[in-house]
């Protein structure tokens, strides 16, 4: 198992590959959820990598339905051919609107995490507030990706974690209208792996993280090793962020750089037109072009 990546989290591990989650060099090890055949589709003909589009996240989403595979939330147990697809939205809102359109059409729920201590973001703010309404609106379900490092360098109390996050829920009940109670942590530090807590399911306790297969696209580490390259897992949980994906394949940095001329430039005309020209316009930044087709499309919610 790996430690922390620069976006958020590890990328793969199994029930015996998670036994080190500090782990740079990263195992695979273990037995569980090693029951398919290798996928040379979607992994990748002749071991090749991952093309960090949406096309491609779009046949990764077709071959895992054509598995069987059962999509699932977090208050659910996972069971033989279960998956739990989770999104943890660290940089972009929009994007995030556009995978979880492409899952709502194939009839997939997801969950996605939204931080509340972004620079990237304000989920407050009217576009962002109705991006999560509309993926409610989808069928997917909206919870908190909380980071520890906004208050603490080392490991806090836990009624002090605890306090912390559920001050944060509350903000985030604002804006979803039914908001999960689990809880994804941001660049977790390794005292949260395999731990659970009374108040909250966790996205890296042992039964969504070391008793199942475990699927990350972390740092794009999904083109070197593709997700399902050793067969589909008997249970799994996938992450991605889908601020790393687009329409044309692009790097990390390469990602990260245009995402941060597309917020700074809606930063700029945003202060500009309000503050200098007085021009109150808030409903044309809930425009999201390329990210949302036209029409709508729902799928049923999970039962909670």
């Amino acid at each position: 198992m790996t430690g922390t990546d620069a976006d958020g989290s590890e990328g793969r591990g199994s029930a015996a590959g998670a036994s080190d989650a500090t782990d740079a060099a990263e195992t695979d090890g273990g037995t569980a959820g090693r029951d398919g055949a290798p996928d040379a589709t979607v992994a990748g003909a002749g071991g090749s990598g991952v093309a960090f589009t949406f096309d491609w996240y779009g046949e990764f989403l077709d071959r895992l339905r054509s598995h069987g595979y059962r999509f699932r939330g977090y208050h659910e147990p996972l069971e033989s051919g279960d998956l739990v697809l989770r999104h943890d939205v660290d940089w972009s809102p929009r994007r995030a609107l556009r995978t979880a359109r492409m899952e709502a059409e194939r009839g997939v729920e997801a969950t996605y995490f939204f931080l509340l201590t972004s620079p990237f973001y304000n989920v407050q703010h009217k576009p962002n507030r109705e991006i999560v309404s509309r993926l409610e609106e989808l069928g997917h379900d909206v919870g908190l990706h909380f980071s520890t490092h906004q208050y603490w360098n080392d490991e806090p109390p836990e009624e002090d974690l605890v306090d912390r996050v559920r001050a944060e829920q509350r903000i985030l009940a604002e804006v979803a209208s039914d908001p999960v109670s689990a809880v994804s942590f941001h660049r977790p530090p390794e005292w949260i792996f395999r731990r659970s807590f009374r108040s909250f399911e966790s996205t890296y306790e042992e039964r969504f993280f070391t008793d199942v297969a475990y699927r990350g696209d972390s740092n794009q580490r999904w083109r070197d090793e593709p997700p399902l390259a050793d067969g589909f897992p008997d249970r799994m949980q996938v992450l991605t962020h889908p601020g790393l994906w687009g329409e044309e394949d692009a790097s990390f940095v390469e990602r990260l750089s245009a995402l941060e001329d597309s917020t700074l430039g809606r930063t700029r005309r945003f202060m500009e037109e309000q503050f200098v020209e007085k021009k109150y316009n808030i409903d044309e930044f809930c425009d999201f072009g390329e990210f949302e087709a036209s029409g709508r499309v729902a799928v049923s919610r999970r039962q909670r």
